[in-house]
């Protein structure tokens, strides 16, 4: 057991090492003064760990361009900064060049948005993970234009897990406080590293989305749903029937038709094919074979379970479930719906 928890550590660290926007303590630009300044005043966030997409505005140190959009409500600012992704250190967003819209994971958005000091440096980022240049004003604009979906995405992951844990961990670990005590949310998740028996980012993040959120309802609990299948439902890439193999069943709703596959490769497969022009996609969680949605769950991939077509993108409703499956049965790595490609699905 000792031996499997020592391995799962390490997997997680090399995980989170990973995460492009992370840098080293040392190397991070923390322009607030108090205690609270490691976190984003917007959604708490934190700042080193997103640093590489960090923007300044008034004194206030943002983890995304997403969240210095909600905080100046859609009204571009004149003084904001933002960091240099391949150099490190804040420069003039209205000099900045941004790539919008690559391959890289965003931070609280599902386009991402990176900005360099100079135009070379976006070039050759932009040839090796695609996307677009942009000026600040063309990426705020971007921002606005994906403040909607990326809201909904945000509100979908937060009730798919993370409140539930932050209720848990602060009912458990937590001497009670009350949110209107504090100016903003970096502030309460300080000030919970002495109310709370907690020291992991993650766990202090959850406890305060919960408090600051005041998320309703979270002990009424909706009976969970699978993907019911036809008998005689074919995969459109594969022709195998797919009822045959229910722990791997996926689906796209295209208004009134339902189309099923035998896995989530072959769905996505036949999503690139359509031109990606269905929204409602679904898949079968692994562990519960619960019907949840494609695009904000997690997919393991290279790992030694295989599904009906051989490799498979395996699904998890949360990151957390994925890094247990991929700890334990050597997966290579985790994706979100969002780092799906389609020379990624043809190579599996």
């Amino acid at each position: 057991m000792r031996k499997i928890l020592i391995f799962l550590a390490i997997f997680g660290l090399a995980f989170a090492g990973e995460m492009f926007q992370s840098v080293s303590e040392e190397n991070a630009t923390l322009i607030m003064q108090g205690k609270e300044k490691n976190y984003c005043p917007n959604c708490g966030m934190n700042l080193i760990k997103f640093h590489k997409t960090n923007h300044v505005h008034k004194d206030k140190q943002y983890c995304s361009l997403h969240c210095l959009y909600e905080a100046t409500n859609g009204v571009i600012p004149s003084d904001a900064k933002v960091m240099d992704t391949k150099n490190l250190g804040f420069i003039d967003a209205k000099t900045a060049f941004y790539v919008v819209g690559s391959k890289v994971k965003g931070t609280m958005s599902k386009n991402s948005k990176y900005a360099f000091a100079n135009e070379a440096d976006a070039k050759e980022f932009m040839a090796k993970n695609g996307g677009e240049i942009m000026d600040f004003r063309a990426a705020y604009a971007k921002a606005k234009e994906d403040f909607g979906e990326d809201k909904k995405m945000i509100k979908a992951k937060r009730e798919g897990g993370v409140y539930k844990k932050g209720k848990e961990l602060y009912e458990k670990n937590c001497q009670k406080t009350d949110k209107k005590e504090y100016e903003n949310i970096a502030l309460l998740k300080q000030n919970l590293k002495d109310l709370c028996k907690l020291q992991n980012d993650g766990d202090l993040q959850a406890v305060a989305l919960y408090i600051w959120d005041e998320p309703k309802n979270l002990s009424e609990k909706k009976r969970a749903e699978k993907i019911k299948v036809p008998k005689d439902a074919r995969c459109p890439v594969c022709g195998m029937i797919v009822a045959k193999h229910p722990q791997w069943v996926a689906m796209i709703e295209n208004g009134k038709e339902k189309i099923y596959f035998d896995g989530v490769k072959d769905m996505m497969k036949f999503y690139f094919q359509n031109d990606k022009k269905f929204d409602k996609l679904f898949v079968s969680d692994y562990y519960k074979l619960h019907k949840i949605d494609a695009k904000t769950a997690f997919f393991v991939i290279g790992s030694n379970v295989y599904g009906p077509m051989g490799d498979e993108l395996i699904p998890f409703k949360t990151e957390e479930e994925a890094q247990s499956f991929a700890g334990e049965h050597a997966g290579k790595k985790i994706l979100s719906f969002d780092e799906i490609d389609e020379k990624l699905v043809k190579e599996l």
